[in-house]
C-alpha cells in the first residue's frame, strides 16, 4: 500500500485499534505477537492503516505502552500531524510501512522509542518479524527495567 500525505491522514479517523492487556513475559511469546501481525496484515489488506497495542504490565512501575503501527516515516500515529511538508513531500506516495512503538515513564529520555520493523506493511506476518519484535521488545523492557531501578536508587 502506498499513500501520500494528505491520503494518511484522511484514513487515521478510520483506523483500526486493537488494545489488550499483557504481561512482560506474554508480550513476548510468539502467539502474542503472531496475534497483532494478523490483525495489522487483515487490516492493511483491506485497505485500512491500524494500531495494535499491548498494554504491559511489568514488575516496577506503571505499564508501557507496545504497539505496533502503520505509518509513512517512525512518527508515531498520535503525532500524525508533525507529517508536513518538512518532512516529507505532500504530493510523493510512500509506502506504508510497519513501527515498533514503546512509550512508557523512564523508557528513556523522551519516554518514547520507534523503529521499523518492515518497510512493506502488507509483508510483514512472517517468522523473521516475530523474531525482530521479540528481540526489540526484550531490549525495551530491559532498558526500562534498568531505568526504573537506576531511578529508584536517586
Amino acid at each position: 500500500m502506498k499513500l501520500n500525505v494528505a491520503d494518511y491522514l484522511e484514513q487515521l479517523p478510520n483506523a483500526r485499534h486493537e488494545q489488550i492487556d499483557s504481561t512482560a513475559v506474554k508480550i513476548q511469546q510468539a502467539t502474542s505477537i503472531k496475534t497483532g501481525l494478523a490483525f495489522m496484515q487483515d487490516a492493511i489488506d483491506s485497505g485500512y492503516l491500524a494500531n495494535y497495542e499491548w498494554q504491559v504490565k511489568v514488575q516496577k512501575g506503571d505499564p508501557i505502552s507496545v504497539r505496533l503501527e502503520n505509518n509513512l516515516i517512525n512518527v508515531p500515529m498520535a503525532d500524525a500531524e508533525r507529517l508536513n511538508g518538512k518532512l516529507l513531500n505532500k504530493d510523493e506516495e510512500y509506502p506504508v510501512k510497519l513501527y515498533m512503538v514503546a512509550e512508557g515513564e523512564d523508557l528513556n529520555k523522551s519516554n518514547l522509542r520507534i523503529d521499523e520493523l518492515a518497510a512493506d506493511a502488507g509483508q510483514a506476518n512472517n517468522a523473521d518479524t516475530v523474531a525482530k519484535f521479540q528481540s526489540w521488545v526484550a531490549d525495551q523492557l530491559a532498558q526500562l527495567m534498568e531505568n526504573r531501578a537506576d531511578n529508584k536508587e536517586d
